[in-house]
């Protein structure tokens, strides 16, 4: 159970709110006689109340605005009534600072709060999508073997000229992508187990790089790599860690015009070990960068949408983090970021 305050209050109705209390708060202040000592020091307590909602019900920035507004419409008053730092003067002084203060620790809390429950249900939602793709493709794993088998054993006793040539090699290409596909599933379902051993994570990348090259060739794409020497064996999982810089490269390969360069680059930044994929395509749209790792968000036409949430999946089990950056002056890189120990 969160704390979070439950309520269906629309936006703008919760803004008007707030709006109207800092106004009234602030009316009573300045046209309440400057005498009623008690009445100035409880208008300024209820400015805590529209700062409170506004960090429970829009976070830091909701919080921050409303004190920062409050702040602009009590400083005059403190202004026309000072007397020289006298206690009275003083007290304005700490108040706003409170209110300010409050509204950031409040906004902070909240955010927090928030980010912690948006990432629990993220976590149960993966949690019960990989149960149902695991039902399914065990389910559809064994009649897609079926057919893909059969197809071929038919494909070789058919004669070339054959007309039904060209339509069962259809079907074992389908029935191959269906199989790729399955595959995913079953690799982003099953969680994962990494058996690691400490290895030249220089030498991965370049056995990695050999299965990429041919589908670079077919389209005319150059692959450039930049490893330093300066990396050492690292505990890894060499074929999870293989799957990731394949998965990495052939996106980069995808995104890339014909003709263009895919540069893969390692190096160490503190106690890090990175690896740079990077592509001259046209770059992910800041809207899409926070969907591109969730499963079955894809660009391709023939995508199964899995590819880089297993990559994701496969680097922070190994106590890392994937990022993207822009590559300049087009294009966007996938970073790679690991534990050196």
């Amino acid at each position: 159970m969160t704390s979070e305050v439950k309520t269906d209050m629309p936006r703008k109705t919760k803004f008007t709110l707030i709006v109207i209390l800092v106004a009234g708060i602030s009316f009573l202040h300045y046209f309440t006689e400057q005498s009623r000592h008690h009445y100035h020091v409880f208008y300024g307590e209820l400015y805590f109340l529209p700062i409170v909602l506004a960090g429970l019900w829009f976070g830091l920035r909701g919080a921050l605005a409303t004190s920062l507004g409050i702040t602009a419409c009590y400083v005059p008053f403190a202004y026309w009534h000072w007397q020289g730092f006298s206690p009275d003067d003083l007290d304005r002084i700490l108040s706003v600072a409170l209110y300010n203060s409050l509204a950031a620790f409040i906004g902070v809390l909240k955010d927090r709060e928030t980010i912690l429950h948006e990432r629990q249900l993220k976590t149960e939602s993966l949690a019960a999508m990989g149960k149902s793709l695991a039902a399914v493709a065990h389910d559809m794993k064994t009649p897609i073997i079926a057919i893909g088998g059969f197809s071929r054993s038919v494909l070789k006793r058919l004669k070339e000229g054959d007309p039904a040539l060209e339509k069962l090699a259809i079907v074992i290409k389908e029935t191959g992508r269906l199989e790729n596909m399955i595959k995913d599933m079953l690799d982003f379902s099953r969680p994962l187990a990494l058996h690691l051993t400490h290895e030249d994570l220089n030498e991965i990348v370049q056995n990695s790089l050999v299965l990429v090259a041919e589908m670079a060739e077919k389209k005319n794409v150059t692959i450039q790599t930049l490893l330093s020497k300066d990396i050492s064996a690292v505990p890894c999982d060499v074929l999870r860690m293989k799957q990731v810089v394949v998965n990495l490269a052939l996106n980069a390969v995808h995104a890339s015009a014909e003709g263009g360069t895919v540069t893969v680059r390692t190096s160490i930044v503190g106690e890090n070990i990175i690896i740079d994929v990077a592509d001259c395509g046209c770059g992910i749209p800041y809207e899409q960068r926070n969907m591109i790792f969730d499963p079955f968000f894809t660009t391709k036409k023939e995508g199964t949408g899995l590819g880089l949430a297993i990559v994701k999946k496969i680097v922070e089990a190994h106590d890392g983090s994937l990022k993207i950056l822009d590559n300049a002056p087009k294009g966007i890189v996938f970073r790679v970021i690991l534990p050196r120990q």
